[in-house]
């Protein structure tokens, strides 16, 4: 069998890293670290060859905001993995992914980014490649534990998901997609067969298990829980994320608001080195992730 090579594109940010380290523990693909800083690139590609013995890891330039060097990098690799936060950037990338004839994963966050690339679909489907978009932690697996709960049932009525997350950001830069969708913030949760729009009155409190505790869950509009209710012809949906900390919710996130409604996308490095600083300071030492799916619905017994 031939041996994969991967471009992750942003290889360099924390997510990438970890993912770069999970493919070489877990096959025995061959890894290209992208970025448009290629000494970066390549020390991590130094690094990772040292500490995992082989020599499966090399660096490239990738700026994803041109086709030329898109199309270079690209070049003899199987599947490109895009772990930047560009999204403004991502319509450009799965086209010449397309143009390269390779195939295709991202985690982007942004909602826009389904939207835009579901413009490409027809060509996708003609090019035979595998495109698979928004394959995170949110959106990514929501759907999938909607998925599981309808194992359980003969008529699915309901499907709620919450989730708990708390981590360290590397650096500022990685909460770009954070800040833009506190900025944004817009939520629907379906009730009553309609969809209906949901704000801060409709925070609940879940309780997350002893290591977590109770905690404040606001409403997310992700695309893929509006599928799963066409799907499973359910009667409830939604889908909620807890806060982070008492300084980031009560302070940084407000304040984001604000400056946005004062004028629209305003200081955002500000935003970025907060939220990153926030985040780092005022959260718990230990890192966790933690989801639940509340499900109902009907199974006749036999």
């Amino acid at each position: 069998m031939k041996t994969k090579t991967i471009l992750i594109l942003g290889g360099y940010g924390g997510v990438g890293r970890v993912i770069a380290e999970l493919l070489l523990k877990f096959t025995n693909a061959r890894i290209i670290i992208a970025g448009r800083r290629l000494e970066k690139a390549q020390e991590l590609a130094d690094s990772l060859n040292g500490k995992f013995k082989k020599n499966r890891v090399s660096a490239k330039f990738a700026d994803t905001s041109g086709q030329n060097s898109l199309e270079t990098a690209f070049q003899k690799i199987d599947l490109v993995l895009v772990c930047t936060t560009s999204p403004e950037d991502i319509l450009l990338v799965a086209k010449t992914a397309l143009k390269s004839n390779i195939d295709y994963l991202d985690i982007q966050f942004e909602q826009k980014v389904f939207t835009e690339l579901k413009l490409l679909e027809p060509e996708i489907n003609r090019s035979g490649q595998l495109f698979i978009t928004q394959a995170g932690f949110h959106p990514g697996l929501p759907a999938v534990f909607v998925r599981k709960g309808a194992q359980y049932f003969d008529q699915y009525d309901k499907a709620v998901i919450a989730m708990a997350m708390n981590s360290r950001f590397e650096q500022p830069e990685s909460t770009k997609d954070l800040v833009n969708s506190v900025r944004d913030f817009k939520a629907h949760v379906f009730k009553g067969h309609n969809w209906k729009s949901a704000g801060y009155k409709d925070v609940i409190k879940i309780n997350f298990g002893n290591k977590v505790g109770v905690k404040k869950c606001y409403p997310l509009d992700l695309v893929e829980i509006k599928e799963m209710v066409k799907l499973y012809k359910l009667k409830e949906a939604g889908i909620y994320v807890s806060g982070f900390n008492w300084f980031v919710d009560n302070i940084i996130f407000p304040s984001i608001i604000i400056s946005h409604k004062i004028k629209k996308n305003s200081l955002t490095k500000l935003w970025m080195r907060l939220t990153c600083w926030g985040m780092n300071t005022f959260s718990p030492a230990e890192s966790y992730v933690v989801f639940l799916l509340k499900a109902a619905g009907k199974k006749p017994e036999y």
